[in-house]
């Protein structure tokens, strides 16, 4: 049943997809050695071997795959070990979807990230692994919840999907960059406000509204005054 809910939870979040769902540890390890697998969600009790006892095989064993726990063990020690093997997040049941979500999200942008290039930037670095925003380079104040280095990522997105097709949702860019689609909204609605960006309203599946989006060059640089 919980597998099953965790299920339902990852089918939600875009770009994830279920590969397949284990009981224990040694059926875990089956799958991994039959197949490639990102990322597991993983408690730590289990039948047989803990959660913990599988992420230490899966090192010894140089597996190229990630972990997210998802467990009721809350003492310091379990977490604490957890984290010096690799796992790349830990939620403690229970939890809200909400959680899980931001989890996912964070992942895939990193995975896309180291993935996506031989090499990152410091901003893009800290950005990844959730540092905090210590860009102190000149610009005109954004307004509250924004950030730079998120602007310019979502400008960059723009830019460089201009020459493939110069409209886009929202959706799209969200997916793009790898934020969720009310992050990418904020600044998709700041951008509109200066111009920078013409909307074309229009209509998805049963009639759901969906706007596009298009860059509109002459207006760039009220946009760039604030990097």
């Amino acid at each position: 049943m919980v597998a099953e809910l965790n299920r339902l939870y990852v089918s939600r979040v875009d770009g994830f997809q279920v590969a397949a769902t284990a009981r224990n540890g040694q059926e875990a390890l089956d799958i991994l050695r039959r197949q490639p697998v990102d990322l597991i969600l993983l408690d730590i009790f289990m039948a047989g071997p803990t959660g913990l006892d599988l992420l230490s095989e899966i090192r010894a064993m140089a597996l190229d795959v990630d972990v997210i726990f998802v467990t009721a063990a809350r003492d310091t020690k379990t977490i604490g070990k957890a984290l010096k093997l690799g796992a790349v997040d830990y939620l403690i049941k229970p939890f809200e979807f909400d959680r899980l979500q931001l989890a996912l999200e964070k992942y895939r942008e990193t995975h896309r990230l180291m993935r996506g290039s031989d090499s990152v930037s410091q901003v893009e670095l800290d950005r990844s692994l959730g540092r905090p925003n210590v860009d102190t380079r000149p610009g005109s104040p954004l307004p509250k919840g924004l950030d730079r280095v998120t602007l310019e990522m979502v400008l960059k997105a723009i830019t460089e999907r201009e020459a493939e097709d110069p409209w886009f949702t929202s959706e799209e860019l969200a997916q793009a960059i790898g934020l969720s689609r009310v992050s990418v909204r904020k600044y998709v609605e700041f951008l509109c406000g200066l111009k920078v960006l013409r909307m074309e309203p229009g209509y998805g599946p049963v009639g759901r509204p969906v706007h596009r989006f298009k860059l509109q060059k002459t207006n760039l640089a009220e946009a760039q005054r604030f990097l």
